[in-house]
């Protein structure tokens, strides 16, 4: 009876573990990010900062002619959603 007692308490330990899981899933690193940038056409990257809550990078940055661009990556598939020239 014991056990099924202690069982039974960590039940929504073990709930709200799961639940809480893809909020730390591995996220791509920052060399990724900016090489993708470089192989985009931005020569000169300004800023790269990782936006958690969002669960994306963001970059700006200009390219060869001067042009700001400006481009989001979701940060665990590594997956561009945005990609803006000025």
């Amino acid at each position: 009876m014991r056990v099924l007692a202690v069982v039974l308490g960590l039940t929504p330990l073990l709930v709200l573990g799961f639940a809480a899981a893809p909020a730390f899933a591995k996220v791509i690193d920052i060399e990724t990010v900016r090489q993708m940038a470089f192989d985009r056409g931005i020569v000169r990257i300004e800023e790269i900062k990782l936006r958690r809550k969002k669960g994306v990078w963001k970059v700006e940055g200009e390219d060869a002619s001067g042009e700001e661009i400006e481009m989001e990556v979701e940060a665990q598939t590594g997956r561009i959603i945005k990609m803006k020239r000025d």
